[in-house]
C-alpha cells in the first residue's frame, strides 16, 4: 500500500493529511498542524515542516504540494483546437505574449478546464518565476522531501469536485459551485460543478491577517493578541450580535477586514459567468479563515447567494474532528490529487523541464505486484499472438509456394517453389527473360522526373531521352534550386553523372534557365535501389 501525504504550505501554518492509498481506495491516516513562526519566511517554513515531519507520523511514498504564496500567475486561455500535441505547441506564445519577462525565466503549466468538441478547448494556465519554483523545490529537498506533484492552489480542488461530491450534497442542481479557500495571506477560488470538475479558479492576496488588522486597529492592540482574540472569540453576522456589544464591534472590524476578499471575489464570478454563460449558484468556505462562527452568513448576505463551511467526508471524521476540517481541506485535497490516477488525475503539475520528478523506488516499489500481474498478461498475449502469428504465415507460405510453382511452371516449363533458384532461373541467358531490356526510355523518364524534389519549382522546356544520356532544359527560381535537382537524380544509381549546362537568367530577371546533362549507365542490380 502507498502513503500519501497531501502537504499545505500555508503562510500561517503548515497541514498534512496522510492517505494510505490501495487498489480498492484510500483511507485517511493521520492529520497535523503546526504554526509558523515569525521572521523570515524560509526559516519559518523549514522549521514547521521540520517539526511536522518529525512530531507526526507522516512519513510517506509520494508527497503533493500546492504552490505557496501569491506568487502563481494566472491566466484564462481558449485555443482553436482539441488536440493536445497542437496546444502544447501552440501555448508558449500564448503565455509569452501575457508576460513583462521572457518565457525562458517562468515555469507554466495548464489544465483543460472546458472543451467543445473538434472546435477548441479552454485552459487554465498558472505561471511562476524559476527562482520562486526553485527556493520551494530546494527547500523540500533540504528536508528529504521530494514532492511528485506541485500543482495550482486552485486546481487542487479538482479532485474534490471529481472524487467526494458528496460534501456538495444540495448543491447538484447549481450551474456552479465556488470554492473559497481564505487562509491567512491568500484567497484561493475554485469554480466548478460536482461530478464534473474544476472551471474556472485564480488565487489572490488577502486573507484572515487583514481581520486581525482591523481587529489591532479596532482596539488598539498588539497584532499578535488581536490574532489570539479573533480565533477564541471571534465572530460575525448573527452569532456575534448575541455576544453582546464589544463582540459587534469585533464583527464590525471583521467585515472591514474581509472587504479586500469581497472586492476580489465580485469580479472573479463575473469573470466566470462571462466565459461560461452560467452564474455562481453556492459558495463552500475552507481555509483557516473558516473557522471563524458565522463567516458563512456574513458571505451569505455580502455575495446575495447561499454559504457554507465545507465538511469533508465521514471517511475522514474519525481522523480530522470537525472543527479542525476547514483548515485541513487543502491538505485533504492535495493527498486526493496524489491519490488519483487516469481521466481523474488533473494534469498541472509545475514539475515540468529542469524541475522534474526524477522518480521514486519506494513508490514503485509498492507497485510490483500489479507490475508483476501486468508483464504476465502481456507474455501471455505475446505467446498466444505468436503461436497465431506462426499458424498464419504457414498457411500463407504454402499458398506463395504454388502461385511460385504455377508462374515458373508456364514460363520456364518446370515447377520451381525455391525463390532465389526461380529468381536465378528468369535471369539466365537461356530463359525468354533474358531478351527483355532492362531500361527502356519510358522508365528513364519516370525515374527522372520522381526525383524532381515537389519543394522545387522546376519548367522544363525540353527533355531527351536516349538509353544511354537524358537531356533536361528549363527553369528555376535560382541556382540553388539547380544544384538541389542535380544532387536529388544524383540518387538514382543510373544518374552518377549529372553535367550542368551555362546557367543564365530569364530576360524578366526573376528565375534563371539550365540545362543538365545526365550520363545512363546502369550497373547490374543486386539489391533495391538507392
Amino acid at each position: 500500500m502507498a502513503r500519501i501525504l497531501g502537504l499545505d504550505l500555508g503562510s500561517y501554518s503548515v497541514k498534512g493529511v496522510l492517505f494510505e492509498s490501495n487498489i480498492r481506495g484510500y483511507t485517511t491516516k493521520a492529520y497535523a498542524e503546526v504554526r509558523r513562526g515569525e521572521g523570515d519566511r524560509t526559516e519559518s517554513l523549514r522549521n514547521a515542516v521540520r517539526e511536522l515531519l518529525t512530531q507526526h507520523p507522516l512519513q510517506a511514498d509520494q508527497v503533493v504540494v500546492a504552490l505557496p504564496g501569491p506568487a502563481l500567475i494566472t491566466h484564462s486561455f481558449t485555443m482553436p483546437f482539441v488536440d493536445p500535441k497542437r496546444i502544447e505547441a501552440a501555448l508558449p506564445f500564448e503565455v509569452e505574449s501575457q508576460l513583462p519577462f521572457d518565457l525562458s525565466e517562468v515555469v507554466f503549466d495548464y489544465q483543460v478546464v472546458g472543451q467543445k468538441p473538434k472546435v477548441s478547448s479552454d485552459l487554465l494556465v498558472g505561471v511562476v518565476r524559476k527562482e520562486e519554483l526553485r527556493w520551494l523545490v530546494d527547500l523540500l529537498s533540504e528536508l528529504n522531501l521530494e514532492p511528485r506533484v506541485i500543482t495550482h492552489p486552485g486546481v487542487t480542488y479538482q479532485n474534490l469536485f471529481l472524487q467526494t461530491p458528496a460534501v456538495f450534497e444540495g448543491l447538484e442542481a447549481m450551474a456552479a459551485v465556488a470554492v473559497v479557500d481564505i487562509g491567512h495571506e491568500r484567497t484561493s477560488v475554485a469554480i466548478g460543478r460536482p461530478g464534473v470538475g474544476v472551471e474556472f479558479a485564480r488565487t489572490f492576496a488577502g486573507g484572515g491577517k487583514d481581520l486581525s488588522k482591523a481587529l489591532s486597529t479596532e482596539f488598539q492592540t498588539p497584532l499578535p493578541e488581536a490574532h489570539h482574540w479573533k480565533e477564541t472569540y471571534g465572530a460575525l453576522a448573527s452569532v456575534a450580535a448575541s455576544q453582546g456589544p464589544d463582540a459587534e464591534r469585533a464583527a464590525a472590524a471583521f467585515v472591514r477586514g474581509l472587504q479586500p476578499v469581497l472586492r476580489e471575489l465580485r469580479p472573479t464570478f463575473k469573470s466566470f459567468t462571462a466565459r461560461t454563460r452560467r452564474q455562481v449558484g453556492a459558495v463552500v468556505l475552507c481555509g483557516g479563515t473558516a473557522r471563524l462562527k458565522g463567516i458563512a452568513e456574513q458571505l451569505e448576505r455580502d455575495l446575495h447567494m447561499p454559504a457554507r463551511v465545507l465538511a469533508l467526508p465521514v471517511e475522514a471524521a474519525s481522523t480530522l474532528p470537525s472543527e479542525s476540517q476547514p483548515s485541513a481541506v487543502q491538505a485533504y485535497s492535495l493527498a486526493l490529487r496524489g491519490q488519483a490516477s487516469g481521466a481523474k488525475a488533473p494534469r498541472f503539475n509545475l514539475r515540468r523541464g529542469e524541475f522534474g520528478f526524477k522518480g521514486d523506488y519506494d513508490y514503485v516499489k509498492d507497485k510490483v505486484g500489479l507490475l508483476a500481474a501486468f508483464a504476465a498478461t502481456l507474455v501471455l498475449l505475446l505467446v498466444a499472438g505468436g503461436v497465431v502469428r506462426n499458424s498464419v504465415l504457414a498457411r500463407r507460405e504454402t499458398q506463395v509456394d504454388q502461385v511460385l510453382c504455377k508462374t515458373t511452371e508456364r514460363i520456364l516449363g518446370s515447377c520451381e517453389k525455391d525463390f532465389d533458384r526461380a529468381i536465378n532461373m528468369l535471369r539466365g541467358v537461356e530463359s525468354p527473360a533474358a531478351a527483355l531490356p532492362k531500361n527502356s526510355a519510358v522508365n528513364l523518364l519516370a525515374e527522372v522526373t520522381q526525383r524532381i524534389p515537389a519543394d522545387v519549382p522546376v519548367k522544363l522546356d525540353r527533355i531527351q531521352i536516349d538509353l544511354e544520356r537524358v537531356i533536361l532544359q528549363g527553369e528555376t527560381k535560382s541556382s540553388k534550386e539547380i544544384d538541389t535537382l542535380t544532387q536529388a537524380i544524383k540518387g538514382h544509381r543510373c544518374f552518377k553523372e549529372v553535367n550542368q549546362g551555362k546557367v543564365e537568367r530569364t530576360r524578366d530577371g526573376q528565375n534563371v534557365t539550365f540545362r543538365l546533362d545526365i550520363q545512363v549507365n546502369c550497373p547490374e542490380q543486386t539489391g533495391a535501389e538507392t
